[in-house]
């Protein structure tokens, strides 16, 4: 637990206890005592013994749909990290459609002061309307409210538009829009970075995810990633859903200025 409340934030025992036991349950670590022990033995034996080139790379794990508390608690940890200029938070996406789940973590970074920067898709372009088209026509799990790309992006620019009122006047958010069609969605807190593919019927969110430590001494994975999000973020037009003006009309006209 101390060690916990160093690296990222403080933490009640009784919230940490229950982390502790949702690992267990995850990974079946079971018994009355030592657990702890147990599963630090098995993550050694099945993740870095049994492959060491993963975890050089920086490769953490690989889920199944995006992690929510894994990227809460990194958004939790921000402000702790080292070096200062690595206390940032960077999102890649067409658009976000869990953005609410973490919104909370979010409103606090912005308030100690966190960098945070927002890559979606500008509504209105060519690249939205292509990836819609695509969902619709090959999804066989999503409903039609997810699909609509234009109204999900004005959505997000919405909540991001109270994230910005709540931590007025110096609100450290930046957010771009895109009219080109990235290959991966990236959320960055921090160290941590959790990257899925754009696939065919499938929001991003609900394919596989790569967990990926930053600290990592080989970079292949994590700072071509980074390389991407860093030219998409140049390409892109900024954009402040400012609270209390009609950025709606701007938005509309945005790329065609």
């Amino acid at each position: 637990m101390e060690a916990y409340q160093h690296c990222y934030s403080a933490i009640e025992e009784e919230a940490f206890t229950q982390r502790l036991r949702t690992i267990y349950r995850k990974f079946r670590i079971q018994g009355r005592g030592y657990k702890l022990p147990q599963l630090h033995r098995f993550l050694i034996s099945e993740y870095r013994q049994s492959d060491p080139g993963f975890y050089g790379i920086g490769l953490v794990g690989i889920h199944h749909s995006f992690p929510t508390e894994i990227f809460a608690d990194a958004l939790d940890g921000v402000s702790q990290c080292e070096p200062p200029e690595k206390r940032r938070v960077d999102i890649l996406q067409t658009f976000a459609p869990n953005l609410d789940h973490y919104r909370p973590q979010l409103i606090r970074c912005l308030r100690q002061g966190v960098r945070v920067r927002v890559l979606l898709a500008w509504p209105y372009s060519q690249a939205a309307r292509l990836r819609e088209a695509v969902l619709q026509r090959y999804t066989s799990t999503l409903q039609a409210h997810e699909i609509d790309i234009q109204s999900c992006v004005i959505a997000n620019l919405e909540t991001l538009e109270q994230a910005i009122r709540g931590s007025q006047p110096s609100c450290p958010l930046e957010i771009r829009l895109y009219d080109t069609l990235p290959s991966l969605a990236i959320y960055r807190a921090g160290h941590t970075m959790i990257a899925a593919p754009f696939l065919h019927g499938s929001l991003a969110i609900h394919t596989f995810q790569l967990e990926l430590d930053l600290q990592a001494d080989n970079p292949l994975i994590t700072g071509t990633l980074l390389n991407d999000f860093e030219l998409m973020w140049d390409v892109a037009r900024p954009f402040a859903p400012l609270p209390d003006q009609n950025w709606r009309n701007d938005l509309k006209i945005l790329f065609a200025r």
